[in-house]
């Protein structure tokens, strides 16, 4: 059992839950560490490795007319489900900012909160949870199907 956790630690360094799969599906290596940081930074170029990088590949995807129809589709939808968003990019972004505000950046805990702000908090969580639900039918319905068209179309050999 101690040479698994040692191995871990090589391999992840500190935090190993951060494994490549994990961060690349995530498109963010920044927790990573030990040797699958190494690699990351000797594989990717710098510019590659900041949050806000945009894959040239996902630019191509969202260029294509099919993708700005799906796209056109999920705002409607959204907006038809009570909330404003154009691009499933969008949500994690907006729930993010919300928490952060809710918890002045992160410099309260969330047992810290006041009635009011677990209230709040409360509140924000069943919204996430309504629009996640939303999110992933609609990615489903609209963008895979499409996402795996283009991709194909794209990179077929």
């Amino acid at each position: 059992m101690r040479h698994h956790l040692t191995y871990n630690r090589a391999l992840l360094g500190e935090n190993v839950n951060a494994t490549f799969a994990v961060t690349l599906e995530a498109e963010n290596f920044s927790q990573t560490g030990g040797c699958t940081r190494a690699s990351v930074d000797q594989t990717f170029k710098r510019d590659e490795l900041k949050a806000t990088y945009y894959n040239p590949k996902d630019a191509l995807i969202n260029k294509d007319p099919r993708m700005k129809a799906a796209l056109r589709k999920f705002a409607a939808t959204m907006r038809e489900g009570g909330v404003e968003y154009n691009h499933p990019d969008e949500v994690e972004t907006d729930i993010a900012q919300r928490l952060s505000a809710l918890t002045k950046g992160g410099t309260i805990p969330v047992d810290q909160l006041s009635a009011s702000q677990q209230d709040a908090l409360q509140q924000l969580q069943d919204f996430e949870r309504k629009v996640a639900a939303l999110t992933i039918e609609l990615q489903e319905e609209y963008f895979e199907p499409i996402e795996d068209k283009i991709d194909k179309e794209m990179f077929a050999l």
